[in-house]
């Protein structure tokens, strides 16, 4: 009977650590002041604005890649997860052809190197758990030249 009770006490460990939770993700670019008029105080906060973006997740238990519009649902196990924008799964040669062909002589960009420790480094973690019901994945907009680290605004910029 003790035996019997252990068995169905590891079963339900054993189903719960495999269980997936349903979570909301939201993906938002927060977008911070950029000169121009002088900020009030609800500018200086900056604003975040929902977008469309694959997102590539990351975790020992599940991983996925999704295109969230704003706000998704899915499904993961509870575990540690990092995420990552889904353009870092882009060839280094591609991105830099992409950004040759969309940025003009008021930008710098600083090459090869630069993009591939880019797409090392994580965007995010959050963790997922029995409680877990909404996650917000937010990306820091730079001024000028958006999500993308490796390029330099070297035109005007309006105080």
């Amino acid at each position: 009977m003790r035996i019997f009770f252990y068995v169905i006490i590891l079963g339900a460990l054993v189903s719960c650590s495999t269980k997936k939770h349903s979570v909301v993700i939201y993906s938002q670019l927060h977008h911070p002041h950029c000169g121009g008029a002088a900020p009030t105080e609800e500018t200086i906060k900056g604003y975040d604005t929902p977008n469309n973006m694959d997102i590539i997740i990351a975790g020992q238990k599940d991983s996925t890649k999704w295109e969230i519009n704003g706000s998704r649902n899915i499904k993961l196990k509870a575990g540690s997860y990092s995420w990552y924008q889904g353009n870092k799964a882009t060839p280094t040669n591609e991105l830099l052809t992409s950004l040759e062909n969309d940025l003009n002589s008021n930008y710098v960009i600083k090459g090869a190197e630069c993009i591939d420790e880019w797409k090392k480094q994580k965007d995010g973690v959050f963790q997922i758990d029995k409680y877990s019901d909404t996650v917000y994945l937010t990306l820091q907009y730079k001024c000028y030249t958006g999500v993308l680290p490796c390029v330099n605004y070297i035109g005007p910029s309006y105080p």
